[in-house]
């Protein structure tokens, strides 16, 4: 077993002997979060996160924070789908929704990919 799994096996065994055990004060134990193996492949990026990387600069104005930023993003992006934009509009909204869903799909078949590459090396 290598570093980082005894370390994992050694976190877990310890949780669970802790599972169920109130402190003095009787308030039950913060649950322990299980560790992410550092070299798991990452997540594959859904459309809107996408678009968002490619928009965030655009976006963002000066003394605005993440959720400020993340807001105005969100409702942009609901707009593109809204049915009361122009016909003109629409169309362009959609061929460049169907660009993001495109590259969603491509990232999703690379994670599938590379989860199946590293499950078989384990």
């Amino acid at each position: 077993m290598c570093a980082v799994g005894e370390i994992l096996f050694v976190t877990v065994l310890s949780a669970k002997e802790d599972m169920g055990k109130a402190t003095a004060d009787g308030k039950k134990p913060k649950a322990v979060k299980k560790m992410k193996d550092p070299n798991a492949p990452k997540r594959a990026m859904s459309a809107f996160f996408i678009w968002m990387n490619e928009n965030r600069d655009r976006i963002k104005k000066p003394g605005m924070s993440v959720g400020d930023v993340a807001k105005a993003a969100g409702i942009e992006w609901a707009a593109m789908t809204d049915k009361s934009m122009e016909w003109s509009l629409i169309i362009f909204a959609k061929h460049k929704f169907q660009q993001w869903e495109k590259r969603a799909e491509e990232d999703k078949k690379r994670y599938e990919r590379e989860i199946a590459a590293y499950k078989n090396k384990q």
